[in-house]
């Protein structure tokens, strides 16, 4: 039997590391006592529905700033009354915090990362921070090098990959053919994710006379960036085509419902979109960054960008279109492929071989 585990996830938003940190303490719940530290008024902690009928205690932290005396003496006080003994952090702004929270109690500390990180942290401050963390996790191959490359590693830690999952259908009513094209893109309205390079891209498909909708799920989290693309699409042929749809809690019928599943985003890691789009057998059509060729390397029939611009997104997406009914048939065997890769209790049994 595991040892009691605290999961710790800062963040306010909603996005792939907060529903990462969520899955895992439902999954890691089967099997032992799961405490779960968020923060106040938090994406995680609105939705109550979260952990209704898991094995999972949430704790509500309030603080101000990353490195708050408050946050260190409430995670410290939580990990201490609870005798956790495993803590898996997702994050890094709070890392001074939970340093000192965590320091001297004998913690088998984990650290999963699922996001590019671009600055070196291999100073001589940051290698006093990290120095208590026992495993990083990095949740495909691409995030495993990037922690090496950019993390202070101390001697005795590990570092390994554990490929996200998702609990995914296994009965799937694929979209037939018929006279229109649904192209689906998921994630925040925030520039980094690729929206308006997607309707910049569907301009091609408007010029060569394909029927066709896009339709964006997610948040609208950058508003200035999310008028721009309204004010834009007044102007455009494309206007009636394109609906933003928001937060859903329906996405899997939305991505049932369509062909194409676009996500022009930088600095993504084992995305759990495209882990999605892949179980519903649509054709994927992505930037070639961070992990996604590993999705190539895995066997998956997808569709990668050489330079990541919108030239390329055109160029592929008339492609596709061309030979549609060829892709749609190739596409539909990533579904299998993605129940057997993407399993969940595969990464349950690889995070349990790392707790005490």
């Amino acid at each position: 039997m595991k040892q009691k585990t605290a999961i710790i996830c800062l963040s306010r938003v909603n996005g792939g590391m907060e529903l990462a940190s969520v899955k895992l303490a439902r999954l890691l719940s089967q099997d032992l006592e799961v405490e779960f530290i968020a923060r106040d008024n938090s994406y995680i902690v609105n939705r109550k529905e979260h952990f209704e009928n898991y094995n999972v205690k949430v704790h509500i932290v309030e603080f101000l700033s990353n490195f708050s005396f408050k946050l260190i003496f409430k995670i410290r006080k939580i990990l201490k009354e609870n005798n956790i003994k495993n803590v898996i952090f997702l994050g890094a702004s709070e890392m001074k915090s939970i340093y000192f929270a965590t320091l001297g109690l004998n913690i088998n500390f984990i650290i999963r990362q699922g996001s590019k990180k671009t600055t070196s942290k291999k100073d001589i401050f940051h290698k006093l921070l990290y120095k208590n963390v026992n495993y990083f996790v990095g949740n495909c191959e691409y995030m495993r090098k990037n922690i090496i490359n950019i993390l202070p590693i101390p001697k005795n830690a590990t570092v390994t990959r554990i490929y996200s999952s998702l609990k995914l259908q296994e009965n799937v009513n694929f979209k037939a053919l018929n006279n229109t094209i649904d192209l689906v893109h998921v994630g925040r309205i925030n520039k980094g994710k690729g929206q308006f390079e997607v309707i910049k891209a569907c301009e091609i498909l408007k010029e060569n006379n394909v029927p066709f909708t896009i339709k964006f799920l997610g948040d609208i989290q950058d508003k200035n960036y999310f008028e721009t693309m309204k004010n834009y699409l007044e102007n455009s042929s494309l206007k009636n085509h394109v609906e933003f749809i928001g937060y859903t809690s329906e996405v899997k019928e939305y991505l049932q419902k369509s062909d194409i599943f676009i996500f022009p985003s930088l600095g993504e890691g084992m995305s759990n979109a495209i882990i999605e789009s892949l179980g519903f057998g649509l054709i994927p059509i992505i930037y070639d960054d961070t992990s996604s060729s590993e999705f190539k390397d895995l066997g998956f029939h997808i569709h990668l960008t050489k330079e990541n611009n919108v030239e390329n997104l055109k160029e592929i997406l008339l492609k596709v279109v061309t030979n549609f009914e060829e892709e749609k048939l190739k596409a539909k065997d990533n579904h299998e492929k993605a129940l057997n890769i993407f399993a969940p209790e595969r990464e349950k049994i690889e995070y349990l071989n790392l707790l005490i």
